[in-house]
């Protein structure tokens, strides 16, 4: 099964996730399927960027980028399962294992971010996600 992402603007991304405005990270997404979302963004570039401190953005800010990846990643497949008003689960990210960068800021960053969240267990109401966030190819 694949998901429709040919049908999604910023704006339908941003209704399908609790951030609003200039919180919502996430600009388009170039294919989602049961086990994985890749999404893109320059979000990173944006000076009013609200996860930005002292004008600058962290590496740090691509968990962020990431789990809102993940949960539009749910909210689409409660969407693919339920229908198109299907009310997305809240979550949280509670745990991170194994995380590393490569760099320290993402602003530096001269191209689009790409995110691939792949959820590796789904049980009730938790989900494991595996994710990278990256620029041409080389991870972040």
């Amino acid at each position: 099964m694949s998901l429709p992402v040919d049908q999604l603007t910023t704006d339908t991304i941003c209704a399908l996730l609790p951030h609003a405005g200039g919180v919502c990270q996430i600009d388009g997404v170039s294919e989602c399927n049961e086990d994985r979302i890749v999404c893109s963004t320059e979000a990173h570039h944006r000076p009013d960027n609200p996860l930005r401190r002292d004008g600058r953005l962290s590496v740090h800010a691509g968990v962020e980028i990431a789990g809102q990846a993940m949960a539009l990643h749910m909210a689409l497949l409660a969407a693919e399962t339920h229908g198109e008003h299907a009310q997305p689960r809240q979550g949280m990210i509670t745990r991170l294992n194994g995380v590393s960068w490569t760099t320290a800021r993402l602003d530096t960053v001269a191209g689009d971010l790409t995110i691939t969240a792949a959820c590796e267990a789904l049980a009730g109401q938790m989900a494991r996600y595996a994710f990278a966030v990256s620029d041409g190819g080389q991870v972040l």
